[in-house]
């Protein structure tokens, strides 16, 4: 597997018990070597206690010491050096106890080695000042049959969380490429949603506007031709300056003075329009169409329920970038009730919520005798 380091790939269970065999074999004769040089026929007393220190030690630490050090058990880990220090000195301790009766007296050195051992008792070995002398021999004895599977543990955690870093890191990658891709299938959506907005807006108005028109051709008005002109030049600025997300603020200006003028032919003297446009130098931009359905809405709930007293109000201006417009239109008591809004106004709430976010703020009030309207947008 890619996880294994690279013995992995060839340490197979047969290749595993040849290797700890001839692991052993190399360990004994070293034992062997050791204490046949020191004392004699009876080294096997000592290769023998050593051995079953080690090959015990080896093997637990073999089955706990892996998932100590990947978890980063600490403390586990030096409890476990403690332990194995007091299974030595007990298997020693143990092995005097023995010995004393298989080997002569004769062979004061070795007598020498077990009463330092047995003189004070078991307990008695570990007094700080017997541990001190002991602790040198227990270091030297574990250590070469305990390094190599120690050095495996330390490359395989390392290995480990090596990959674990490095799946880390692919899982990161893999998340943000999630997170692109998710912030990249709402930016389709909601320009999805902004085509669909917009493709509303022009059948909005046109129906608007086409009604109006339809009225004055009904009572033979005679600027009916003049209208029809009008909503020409209307249409063409819908067609060729929608298309961009972003318009400069003296078309739009000119659009809703259009408007205005058509609706002027429309309504003539039986409707007050006051249309007050503060002049634009700099080169602002605005979303298309944002400001018109406030004005047909204006003129739905004004002059198309009754045009008794009729009047709509405009203002627009721009003040260190925040433009101003407010729109008012008289309301007529006794005409049909109707609330204030429809597709129009729900358009371009959600248009503005799209486009400005927090950059904008909307208040409409519906009192018995008009009905106003304030917006102000961060350019």
């Amino acid at each position: 597997m890619e996880r294994e380091l690279i013995w992995g790939k060839w340490y197979t269970p047969r290749t595993r018990i040849l290797t700890h065999l001839f692991f052993w074999l190399v360990i004994s004769t070293l034992y062997y070597l050791t204490y046949e040089r020191m004392v004699g026929e009876y080294f096997w007393i000592f290769a023998v206690k050593d051995l079953i220190v080690t090959a015990s030690l080896f093997y637990i630490a073999s089955w706990i010491m892996p998932k100590w050090v990947s978890n980063g058990k600490i403390i586990p880990s030096l409890l476990f050096i403690i332990f194995s220090y007091f299974w030595w000195v007990t298997i020693t301790y143990l092995d005097c106890k023995i010995a004393v009766y298989i080997i002569p007296k004769s062979e004061k050195n070795i007598y020498s080695y077990f009463q330092f051992f047995l003189e004070e008792g078991y307990f008695g070995l570990f007094r700080l000042d017997k541990t001190s002398d002991l602790i040198l021999d227990f270091l030297f004895l574990v250590s070469l049959p305990l390094a190599p599977k120690l050095t495996k543990v330390i490359f395989d955690g390392a290995h480990r969380l090596t990959i674990l870093e490095r799946d880390k890191m692919e899982l990161e990658r893999d998340n943000l490429g999630l997170e692109k891709d998710k912030l990249s299938l709402e930016r389709d959506n909601l320009q999805m949603e902004l085509n669909i907005l917009k493709s509303q807006i022009s059948p909005h108005f046109v129906f608007n506007t086409l009604n109006s028109i339809y009225r004055m051709a009904e009572i033979q008005d005679t600027n009916t031709p003049k209208a029809i002109l009008n909503l020409s030049n209307l249409l063409r600025h819908i067609l060729y300056q929608t298309k961009d997300d972003k318009i400069f603020m003296s078309h739009e200006i000119q659009f809703l003075k259009g408007f205005i003028d058509l609706m002027s032919l429309r309504y003539r003297d039986s409707v007050k329009f006051e249309f007050n446009v503060q002049e634009v130098n700099e080169p602002y931009q605005i979303v298309p169409l944002i400001l018109i359905p406030f004005l047909e809405n204006a003129i739905k709930h004004g002059p198309d329920r009754s045009r008794k007293n009729a009047w709509i109000k405009l203002d627009l201006s721009i003040d260190d970038d925040i433009l101003t417009y407010n729109i008012s239109n008289s309301v007529n008591n006794f005409a049909e009730k109707h609330q204030y809004g429809g597709i129009g106004l729900q358009n371009v709430k959600r248009r503005l919520d799209i486009y400005y976010n927090d950059r904008y703020s909307l208040d409409i009030i519906q009192e018995e005798e008009y009905y106003a309207v304030f917006l102000k947008i961060k350019l």
